[in-house]
Parts: C-alpha cells; sequence; structure tokens
C-alpha cells in the first residue's frame, strides 16, 4: 500500500498510532548543539509531523533507542531483585539506510556475538518497527555509498517527506489499517542516495588479510599526532550508530543503602578510564592508541571476526561531531594508503 498524506492527515494518524505505539523520530533540541545558539539534531517522542526534523541529518543516531544512554537494569532491595520494566507499546522509529544498517551490526553484537542474547537489547530490539527516511541526496560528511549502507529493503515502511506532507509506502500488515481511510493511494517506491561527495577506500581494498592490516598499522606513526588533536572527548562514539560499549555501576539510594539499582550507561574505548584494569593497568594510555583501537576495530577487526560488512556503516556523524576536526573518512582513507604503501616497499625488498 503506498500513500500521499497531507501534513493535517499524518497528523491525524500519528494521534491514531500514539495509544498503541511509541513514535521516535530526529527532533530538534534548541540551542543543544556544541557552538552556542546551535541546536541538536535528536532522536525523541514526535505528536505531530512538524516535530519530525527530516531535512536535516541528526547529530545522534536512532540506536538510543534500543541502547538508551543510561539504563535501569533492576532494583534491588536487600537480598532481593526485582526486573526494570519497560513501556509495553512497541515502538516505531524513523531512520535512514545507514542506521538501519547500523542496527543490523548491534544486532550481531548484542545477539548473536558469542552465541548469547542480551536480555535488555532483546526486549526493545522486538518491539521495533522501522520507517525508513528517505534521503533525497547526500549530506557532506555522509560515505554511506562506500560502505555498501546506502540502500536496504529491512523496514516496515518508507516515506519521503515534502513541505506540504509525505509519500508511504507501507509493508508490514500491522500498520495498514492506521491508512486505509485517509489520504489518497499513489504509486511509490522510496529511493535512495547513489553517491557521495566523500569517497572511502577500506583497507580489505588493498590488503585481503585482516592479520597483516593490524601488523602494519598497530605500531604506525601514523597515530602519534592524535595523541594531541584528540581530547578523548567520546564524542565521535556517542554520536555513532554502531558503537556498542557500556559499563555498569550500582546506584544506592541516599534514604537507604540496601536499596537501589543497577545502572547499564553508554561507554567508550575513547574516554579516560574504559579500559582500566586491577592494579592501575591500562592498556591505552594515548589517545591516538584509543583511535588505533576505534579505527582498526570499525573497518578491519569486526569484518575480520563476523565475516560479512565492516561495523562503521559512513553516517560521518564522528565528522561532524569532532571538535577537534578530526574525519573519520580521511582516517579511514589514510589508514588504506599507508596498508598500500607498506605492502609496495615489502615487494620492492
Amino acid at each position: 500500500m503506498s500513500k500521499y498524506l497531507t501534513n493535517t492527515e499524518f497528523d491525524k494518524v500519528i494521534k491514531q498510532l500514539m495509544p498503541d505505539y511509541q513514535i521516535k523520530a530526529p527532533v530538534r533540541e534548541v540551542f543543544g548543539g556544541r557552538f552556542a545558539h546551535t541546536d541538536n539534531i535528536v532522536y525523541g517522542d514526535i505528536t505531530q509531523t512538524d516535530d519530525i526534523v527530516w531535512q536535516e541529518k541528526s547529530h545522534f543516531s536512532p540506536n538510543e533507542v534500543v541502547t538508551p544512554v543510561t539504563e535501569t537494569l533492576f532494583h534491588f532491595n536487600g537480598s532481593e531483585l526485582k526486573q526494570s520494566t519497560i513501556d509495553p507499546r512497541p515502538t516505531i522509529v524513523f531512520a535512514r539506510a545507514c542506521d538501519i544498517h547500523g542496527l543490523k551490526r548491534l544486532d550481531n553484537m548484542y545477539l548473536k556475538n558469542g552465541g548469547n542474547e542480551y536480555f535488555y537489547y532483546k526486549r526493545l530490539r522486538t518491539k521495533l518497527k522501522i520507517v525508513l527516511l528517505e534521503c533525497k541526496s547526500s549530506f557532506d560528511s555522509c560515505f554511506c555509498v562506500s560502505m555498501g549502507t546506502n540502500k536496504t529493503q529491512d523496514y516496515a515502511a518508507s516515506v519521503r517527506f515534502d513541505d506540504q506532507g509525505v509519500s508511504i509506502e507501507i509493508k508490514d500488515q500491522d500498520l495498514v489499517s492506521y491508512f486505509d481511510e485517509i489520504g489518497c493511494d499513489i504509486e511509490f517506491a522510496a529511493s535512495f542516495v547513489q553517491e557521495n561527495k566523500e569517497v572511502v577506500c577500506t583497507p580489505d581494498s588493498v590488503c585481503d588479510s585482516p592479520k597483516v592490516i593490524r601488523k602494519i598499522l598497530t605500531n604506525h606513526e601514523m597515530w602519534d599526532e592524535f595523541d594531541k588533536r584528540c581530547i578523548a572527548c567520546g564524542r565521535c562514539t556517542t554520536s555513532c550508530t554502531t558503537c556498542s560499549c557500556y559499563s555498569v555501576f550500582d546506584v544506592a539510594y541516599e534514604e537507604n543503602e540496601k536499596f537501589g539499582e543497577r545502572r547499564r550507561q553508554l561507554s567508550s574505548c575513547m574516554v579516560d578510564g574504559f579500559s582500566d584494569m586491577a592494579g592501575g593497568h591500562n592498556f591505552r594510555n594515548k589517545h591516538g592508541e584509543r583511535l588505533r583501537y576505534r579505527a582498526l576495530h570499525k573497518v578491519n577487526d569486526y569484518k575480520a571476526r563476523q565475516g560479512e560488512n565492516h561495523m562503521c556503516v559512513g553516517c560521518g556523524r564522528c565528522d561532524d561531531r569532532f571538535p577537534q576536526y578530526i574525519s573519520f573518512s580521511n582516517l579511514i582513507n589514510n589508514m588504506t594508503d599507508t596498508v598500500a604503501a607498506e605492502l609496495a616497499a615489502e615487494g620492492e625488498k
């Protein structure tokens, strides 16, 4: 089923959906940006069409819907534990093609990695209905075409917004009834970005051995400049659609320290203290070492283990958010050039 709805008609559909579904989409956080008098585009609840920011790329990804920044896992009362509860309604989330691929990466990490399923992720993920938010054209920092994440058919519905209304294709039969008697029938299928301004070549394009790539890059001097340039703020990872690291800690209530809750909180390999071990040992003290670890994970190690796709989906949000203007797309190309140069040098010997 495909329909065209005016903004007023789509507002009516949203109102009809709200008792049955949570609805999450990119929304504007006025003056919440990283610079003075700039906005943040984050994921939040919507109640009308005008709430949805479709003309701009969100600064944060929809993965916060299934991996909240902070999440209570359970409450404790002395020796008793009580599992936390969540909204029983399914969740409709508007997401771009790269973000839908990003959710697949998280599925691998949380549901398939090591043969174990992470309960708290699964209970949110299984309630998710994804609405593809069409990209009319590429945003400046995107490189999804290079990463093969510019197209997808994995969605319950797809939408194309314009100033007057929305074209929508509904694939999920659970949603059809909400659109039966509203709007006009049309022929519509979402289109996808075919090219980006940014073009990226990953190291496996010049070397088919992940072990060789890792050996060349692990101790290379290219990372030294980031010891000063990177400030370990973690913005690149908090905005990333595929980062899955977190920390767990207990909070005891002031009224009675035997009562409290265990919380899961987003964390990052880029921030101080994340890789600390007992005895004070730290795997990666230097900021350049942390960036190397993250970069290799995104475009080498993950694929070597999972055997299909790189973890990075080319959304470009880390480029948008880096306060020190470190370009991850340029970094990937530099990694590839370094591997190619080392292999050429070895071949000449």
